[in-house]
């Protein structure tokens, strides 16, 4: 057990972690940029995410990555802001392929197509799995298929597509996306929408942790080591 996801409780393994372990390694880079300069962190379109202050993200990242990327004896409890991260690290892949794409004529070889090489692998890796089955299904009819892709396409579009269906085998659902609605609603409407939509009542009040400086170095420590590229 590790992380509720909805084809059970698990952790990522394969080029799944991989591709997880890559941007949580970049989003940390960012952070320590923070941190040297005192600039705001980069906003990944994701509201509970980007709300937070740089230390408070490190922290939610060092705790994401403790139980998507290793086994827990415990299944972390879904939060809004927990769950809101696992969004924006699949949002920073689409930016990473989205400057991937904008810099491909200029690129080196060996790294043009570095992060859309690295989502596919990840995306085909179950390639026999009822997963993808279902997935094809749900794609819209007029939509062209992210199931025939090539690495080397410059469709933003299909890729975006493509990665968001990486972040449906994570994400329980998408309930942090509806926090400004919830924030908003008078409460006894609030809790009625939460109660119709199953979410709890600490979903979106849950804290995230404010680490001391002296805490920062060490969660600075645990996502390296967390991140490092595992041997394949």
């Amino acid at each position: 057990m590790t992380w509720h996801t909805p084809s059970g409780d698990r952790y990522l393994v394969g080029e799944e972690a991989e591709l997880v372990r890559d941007s949580l390694a970049t989003m940390v880079q960012e952070l320590a940029s923070c941190r040297e300069t005192e600039e705001e962190p980069w906003a990944y379109g994701v509201t509970l995410f980007d709300e937070l202050t740089w230390q408070q993200q490190l922290a939610v990242l060092d705790l994401l990555a403790t139980n998507l990327l290793q086994q827990t004896d415990q299944t972390l409890e879904l939060s809004g802001i927990n769950e809101a991260a696992v969004a924006a690290v699949y949002q920073n892949i689409i930016q990473q392929i989205e400057l991937e794409i904008e810099l491909h004529p200029v690129s080196p070889e060996e790294f043009r197509c570095r992060w859309r090489q690295a989502a596919l692998d990840a995306f085909l890796e179950n390639e026999d799995d009822d997963v993808l089955r279902q997935e094809e299904r749900l794609q819209d009819a007029d939509q062209k298929s992210v199931f025939d892709i090539e690495v080397d396409s410059l469709e933003v579009d299909r890729w975006s597509w493509l990665v968001e269906m990486l972040a449906d085998r994570v994400l329980w659902d998408r309930d942090f996306e509806m926090v400004n609605v919830m924030i908003d609603a008078p409460p006894e409407r609030a809790a009625a929408m939460r109660a119709a939509l199953g979410i709890h009542a600490g979903y979106y009040t849950a804290i995230a942790p404010d680490p001391t400086d002296r805490q920062v170095d060490s969660l600075f420590e645990s996502l390296e080591q967390l991140t490092r590229a595992k041997p394949r």
